[in-house]
């Protein structure tokens, strides 16, 4: 079993079926954010919305693929970060897993699907709202 489909039916265990029949980690990532949006309720599921950035940062610890369809850090850039300003209530809870620095170094990804001015208004946001931000490389371990 590949170590990405390992690593997520022990953090998902609710999305078994999905994870079994992901043909990639691009199709399981489509899954996740599905899943990661409907998380944001009503009612809100706090402990999935942990676990899914959880799993983006175990992803992003792995080796670098030697393609872009097998570099777990490309697939997570492109298959979850890029979406999360697209869904309201993320957005606006973006604060609390990024700090306005990682905004700022992540604005190519972070900006893809949205206008400049959206973008602008994003920054002032997390401006606004740094004392949001919860360090999770401290409260987890990051297996």
């Amino acid at each position: 079993m590949p170590s990405w489909r390992e690593k997520a039916t022990q953090m998902f265990p609710e999305l078994a079926s999905v994870i079994r029949d992901a043909e990639n980690p691009y199709s399981l990532w489509s899954n996740l954010l599905d899943t990661f949006n409907c998380a944001y309720g009503p009612p809100r599921d706090e402990s999935l919305i942990k676990r899914v950035y959880e799993y983006a940062d175990w992803c992003n610890d792995q080796p670098q693929g030697k393609t872009a369809e097998d570099d777990l850090t490309t697939c997570v850039a492109v298959s979850f970060y890029e979406h999360i300003p697209q869904h309201p209530d993320a957005r606006a809870d973006m604060p609390r897993w990024f700090t306005l620095e990682d905004l700022l170094g992540m604005g190519k990804l972070f900006r893809y699907h949205i206008s400049d001015a959206e973008f602008e208004a994003l920054k002032q946001y997390f401006s606004e709202h740094q004392d949001k931000y919860v360090d999770r490389f401290r409260e987890t371990s990051r297996n």
